[in-house]
């Protein structure tokens, strides 16, 4: 098709070329007859070339004509098959709206059961969970339950219920609150381990037992999300817990030999926590230091711990802390390198 079209302009540019020659030569017509006869030649050759020109153009438009006529009726169908495909994506989308519609609406009310059968869930276990902190109180009971498959299996669904209050409070889909059923059923948990703890033998087995020192690293690395005021009970519960298993030598082992663990419990030493909260742990890291007997070792854990804040909790008019964090105090300033070095002397 596209050498038709060149063949057609070259005949095209070629007549216009004749016709304006022709149109000189008429503008610069004399009476000579010399004249006259070259002009009639001229006549006579734009009369040929005309010809020629009708007869490449005829010949072109027969051949192009058909070319074109075909090449549309080809984009016509393309184009119709790219109408239907249009078509059939409209409905497929439409079906697939529908059904995300549907199953955003199956999921909505699988939440809502869900969450119903939480709280359900929760409220059961808080109850329970409130019989077993009430039997704990018991030596007795304590003693009965050490070493038993329900004390594992306690424990594991310990770790288990706080481990997901974590994460609703890390997600922050959940607000922290003392009225829910899941803040309530996590601290009656936490209020029987830690009377389980509070006996001898209690703490001995759990400071021995993998789920029950995962339990109180766990606390320890949820205490922060344990914001005052309504995280105050559970803040409390959480430093009881650990400072009952640090009696435990194991226990305490257990605590200074992870940083992230010791951390948490220093971050502790916040001035917005409650009295409460600060004397347990200004006596927990009082303990800590207590633990260990290589005085090099304690020297390090009492550089960790801030001072000027020691100093700011030992300045409050509450008796029972002012007298506890003067104590820390004490062990912070004391020079333990030159007792050690003395000891060794």
């Amino acid at each position: 098709m596209s050498h038709f079209q060149d063949d057609l302009l070259t005949e095209v540019f070629q007549f216009e070329s004749n016709v304006t020659a022709l149109k000189k030569v008429l503008d610069g017509y004399t009476t000579e007859v010399n004249e006259f006869q070259h002009l009639d030649e001229d006549i006579q050759r734009l009369e040929t070339i005309s010809s020629v020109f009708c007869s490449s153009l005829d010949k072109a438009v027969q051949q192009m004509v058909p070319k074109i006529i075909e090449e549309i009726d080809f984009k016509n169908q393309q184009l119709d098959h790219l109408s239907q495909s249009r078509r059939n994506c409209e409905n497929k989308l439409k079906a697939q709206q529908e059904k995300i519609s549907q199953l955003e609406f199956e999921l909505a009310a699988a939440r809502d059961q869900a969450l119903g059968q939480f709280e359900s869930v929760s409220w059961i276990g808080s109850i329970m969970g409130a019989m077993l902190w009430k039997s704990c109180k018991q030596h007795e009971s304590v003693k009965a339950l050490i070493g038993t498959d329900s004390l594992r299996d306690f424990l594991g669904m310990a770790n288990c219920v706080l481990s997901s209050f974590v994460a609703r409070q890390a997600s922050g889909s959940a607000s922290l609150s003392s009225e829910s059923e899941d803040y309530k059923f996590l601290a009656t948990i936490c209020g029987a381990l830690t009377n389980l703890a509070a006996f001898p033998e209690g703490r001995a087995h759990l400071a021995t037992e993998t789920d029950g020192l995962m339990f109180a690293n766990n606390l320890l690395l949820a205490v922060e999300l344990f914001r005052m005021p309504e995280g105050k009970l559970l803040k409390r519960m959480s430093l009881t817990f650990v400072y009952n298993i640090c009696l435990e030598n194991n226990g305490a082992r257990f605590l200074i030999g992870d940083e992230s663990r010791f951390a948490s419990v220093v971050r502790c030493l916040d001035l917005t926590n409650s009295e409460d909260v600060l004397t347990l742990t200004v006596g927990l890291l009082m303990r800590l230091i207590k633990a260990v007997s290589d005085f090099r070792m304690k020297a390090v854990i009492a550089s960790k711990i801030p001072k000027e804040i020691t100093k700011q909790i030992a300045n409050t008019n509450n008796p029972q802390l002012k007298e506890t964090a003067a104590h820390l105090l004490d062990l912070i300033e004391f020079d333990w390198i030159k007792a050690a070095v003395n000891n060794v002397n």
